[in-house]
């Protein structure tokens, strides 16, 4: 009897893909399009506002008639940093002893973006998935919690550094409103306060978990596996500084593609300028409530546009072409994928439990 318990015991014990399975939010039915349609309306109301001080013939004469050689290549630029993303992953996967190949991470990086914007759980959703691939392809599951700890850990230091840059240079513009240079002076204290905090963890790592964490499985699992992290960066620091300089360089060329956009329009503007207005729009989308940045993100970007010196017009163009590009667009490979890799793991699992069934009986 004791023999047949623990054996029922073993065949519940969740796999790995089941520990990093879907998340909640992915499953069950919720009112996610609440906060969407606050977005919308927000975005609708941005672009109302400013058709009201332009003529809305002239955007769609500027949309209409965008130069085809630059657009061109906007596209094909954005297709960088989904590559730059899976190089990001690839690096530690092979200092980790773990073979994947950069073809196998590429649709990942679709995927994760529709799982961080579509779905409105802060990013959790977009974990969840990435740790879920990872393990269907065969990674243990500490080097995918390591794999994403390591490298979005990098990614907000690019991110952190181009929000500190991007916002000194607009307050430094001549156009820039007052209250920016207390905007900077926020941001810049927020910055220093993580860096530190992130210092001190790293040097000096707590062996300290309180009981409950110790008591529950999963939770000392998760435990265990962020010290492993923590551990990686502490004695890996060349590595995370090529992989923060990578994403940085990521940044760099969405400032890129909307240098591309804004000359195809016939509104030239510098690339620093592009890589400026692409922070502070992603710093707007941060703090915004509403998914995906929906308004938020093309009220950033419009007024540092401005603040530049491009016009409204031609700054609400832009704006509207990238988010298309770099939003919209690929929220339909993303969206295919993840739905492959959810139907896969289902046909994998269907097989493993009957045969379960199978040996129990």
């Amino acid at each position: 009897m004791d023999d047949h318990r623990n054996k029922t015991k073993e065949m519940k014990e969740p796999s790995a893909a089941s520990f990093w399975g879907p998340p909640a939010s992915m499953r069950r039915r919720r009112l996610w399009y609440v906060p969407l349609l606050i977005g919308l309306s927000a975005l609708a109301a941005l672009i109302l506002f400013i058709a009201h001080l332009s003529d809305i013939t002239g955007f769609a004469r500027q949309a209409a008639n965008a130069k085809a050689g630059p657009m061109f290549a906007a596209v094909a630029t954005q297709a960088a940093p989904y590559l730059l993303s899976a190089l990001v992953w690839l690096m530690f996967l092979r200092r980790a002893a773990t073979p994947m190949t950069l073809s196998s991470l590429v649709p990942l990086s679709f995927a994760k973006l529709f799982a961080d914007q579509a779905l409105p759980t802060g990013g959790l959703s977009g974990a969840a998935f990435f740790l879920f691939a990872l393990t269907r392809r065969g990674v243990p599951d500490k080097i995918a919690f390591r794999t994403f700890t390591f490298t979005t850990t990098a990614y907000f230091l690019a991110f952190l550094i181009a929000a500190i840059v991007s916002l000194a240079m607009l307050s430094l513009a001549e156009k820039a409103p007052p209250a920016l240079s207390a905007s900077v002076s926020a941001f810049a204290a927020i910055f220093l306060f993580l860096t530190i905090a992130v210092a001190l963890i790293i040097l000096y790592k707590p062996t300290f978990s309180p009981s409950f964490i110790r008591e529950h499985r999963f939770a000392a699992k998760a435990a265990e596996f962020a010290g492993a992290a923590v551990h990686d960066i502490r004695y890996m620091p060349s590595l995370f500084t090529k992989l923060a300089f990578i994403l940085l360089a990521s940044r760099a060329i969405d400032g890129l593609t909307l240098m591309l956009i804004s000359e195809a329009i016939g509104a030239p503007i510098s690339l620093w300028t592009g890589f400026v207005a692409v922070a502070i729009a992603s710093i707007a989308a941060t703090i915004g409530p509403a998914p995906m940045g929906l308004g938020t993100f093309e009220a950033g970007m419009i007024a540092s546009l401005t603040v530049f010196g491009a016009g409204v017009e031609d700054a609400l163009t832009a704006t509207l072409i990238y988010r298309g590009l770099t939003l919209w667009l690929p929220l339909l490979p993303g969206f295919i994928i993840i739905q492959r890799e959810f139907l896969q793991a289902r046909e994998a699992a269907g097989p493993a439990e009957g045969q379960s069934d199978q040996n129990q009986t």
